[in-house]
């Protein structure tokens, strides 16, 4: 029997614990997005315009200034980017010690300094693009998802909102989530097993053939899901499915997505799943179409997850800027 849906839920659908720099995978990703990126800005000549106005060695002070409110992240990646990291990822780049004023996951209001940089003025001024695009990218995706995140909290705070895999930036978009209070669905295609339209296509939409043919994986997963579309197979692939429990070929609780169902037809289909008893066998995700303006209505249904991924795409990035002084 299930105790403690919400802390399954966590469990199965926030890996935030591996959205750090000693994660290797994660650090990858942070990798990619600031050393790759930088190689790229320099290209095979460096940065013509300071190299022609100064000489290396001239230290300067330089802070990152917020624009606008909102929510910070990215500071852990920064810092890690220009001052943590081993020299050997940036031969054209030497250490900036770095001083963040507020915590990754924190409100800022408009003026507010962010963060504080002591170093060559060169070395300053070629981080300088990709340190605002990180921290303006993460902190955009935190900003806009707190706000949705909040509304749902208000609504059900028992309900998990998490993204998608729709991210521009990967595992970094989803460490923004999470750090807005959300969690991270699967990190990877390795991570857990989705079964989509596409995946039972293959098999005429026939749930019982695709079960047959089904394998368990000889790696390690986090959790098995299935995605439904069609509300009058629900209650039909859920028995199903606790065949496979039986058996242990599908882990105990599985989790059923209704994907693309309006809230009523949801509140329906969980009451029947409840009369059956189902509900100590699976965990109920909602997904498709989800936005700010609905997500209350969702989490109300009572379903443990709210994917969303309108989470990572379409975000405005927060207006930061980065001044040299004494």
């Amino acid at each position: 029997m299930i105790k403690d849906r919400a802390q399954i839920t966590a469990t199965l659908f926030n890996h935030r614990d591996r959205l750090t720099v000693d994660d290797k995978f994660y650090k990858q990703w942070v990798f990619r997005y600031t050393f790759l990126e930088l190689e790229k800005d320099l290209d095979g000549h460096g940065d013509i315009t300071t190299d022609s106005l100064t000489r290396r060695g001239k230290k300067v002070k330089a802070r990152i200034y917020a624009n606008e409110p909102g929510i910070m992240a990215g500071g852990d990646e920064v810092n890690y980017f220009v001052s943590t990291s081993d020299p050997v990822f940036r031969p054209r780049l030497n250490e900036i010690p770095v001083t963040q004023r507020l915590a990754d996951g924190k409100a800022f209001k408009k003026d507010d300094m962010l963060f504080e940089f002591e170093g060559d003025i060169k070395d300053i001024l070629k981080a300088e693009r990709v340190i605002l695009n990180l921290l303006q990218h993460m902190s955009g995706i935190a900003t806009s998802a707190k706000e949705i995140i909040d509304i749902a909290k208000k609504a059900n705070p028992s309900t998990l909102v998490v993204p998608t895999r729709k991210t521009t930036w990967g595992w970094l978009d989803k460490k923004a989530i999470t750090l807005a209070g959300g969690g991270t669905h699967r990190l990877d295609l390795s991570h857990a097993i989705l079964i989509k339209d596409n995946h039972l296509a293959l098999f005429g939409n026939d749930i019982k053939k695709l079960l047959k043919a089904f394998k368990p994986p000889q790696s390690e997963y986090v959790f098995f899901e299935l995605e439904i579309d069609d509300p009058e197979k629900v209650l039909e692939i859920a028995k199903e499915l606790q065949k496979y429990q039986s058996k242990k070929l599908v882990p105990n609780p599985a989790v059923i997505m209704f994907d693309n169902m309006k809230p009523d037809v949801i509140i329906k289909l969980l009451d029947s799943l409840y009369q059956e008893s189902m509900q100590d066998h699976f965990i109920f995700e909602a997904s498709g179409g989800i936005n700010k303006d609905t997500i209350a209505d969702y989490v109300k249904t009572g379903v443990d997850v709210v994917s969303l991924g309108s989470l990572t795409q379409k975000i405005t990035p927060i207006d930061l800027s980065l001044e040299i002084g004494g």
